[in-house]
């Protein structure tokens, strides 16, 4: 089904609600936020990738899809997204109808994902994330991911160094910490 160039306009006026839709149903289910969104929560803006998708661990993810899709649909007020299987089994995808372009995966966690909570939702750790870069970078069928997990490796890496690096100390309080500025109680002002 195509949809006319109203209903496109539409769409395009709204696009930033969509975000905001997926955000707002994964805080309220208590899902599991993952991938490059997840790691642009937690990282300095510096660090942050650009990404348009959003990859979500549910227990049910065709439900859960289905659910996305109904609410990005009844938000924009039209017949904007469908939901797919996706090539992985088990995963499935709410799609645009505009360009057929992706914009939630939602997968079901093959074990126990430790997370992190910011603002209300739960995002997989840092450490999780690694973990499945490590994991891409060592399977040759994952070839053309390659160079976008290294670059994703190397922001995590830059963002741990800051937080090792200690801190310089300022004082609050000058006349408190050195000697050639504390006051005398005999000296007349």
């Amino acid at each position: 089904m195509t949809l006319t160039l109203k209903e496109q306009e539409r769409l395009f006026k709204n696009k930033k609600k969509v975000g905001k839709v997926i955000i707002s149903h994964v805080r309220k289910r208590g899902l599991i936020l993952f991938g490059q969104k997840a790691v642009n929560r937690q990282l300095p803006k510096d660090l942050r990738k650009d990404t348009q998708d959003y990859d979500i661990f549910s227990n049910n993810p065709k439900k859960t899809a289905n659910r996305i899709e109904r609410k990005l649909d009844k938000k924009l007020k039209g017949n904007f997204f469908e939901v797919r299987p996706a090539i992985h089994g088990g995963t499935h995808k709410v799609i645009s109808r505009i360009g057929d372009k992706g914009i939630v995966d939602v997968s079901k966690p093959e074990r126990k994902i430790p997370v992190v909570k910011r603002k209300g939702i739960k995002l997989a750790s840092l450490e999780f994330q690694k973990g499945q870069i490590r994991k891409s970078l060592k399977d040759p069928k994952s070839k053309f991911r390659h160079p976008k997990d290294r670059e994703v490796r190397a922001r995590i890496k830059i963002a741990e160094q800051r937080k090792k690096k200690p801190k310089k100390r300022t004082r609050s309080n000058p006349f408190s910490t050195s000697k050639s500025f504390r006051l005398n109680p005999n000296t007349r002002f």
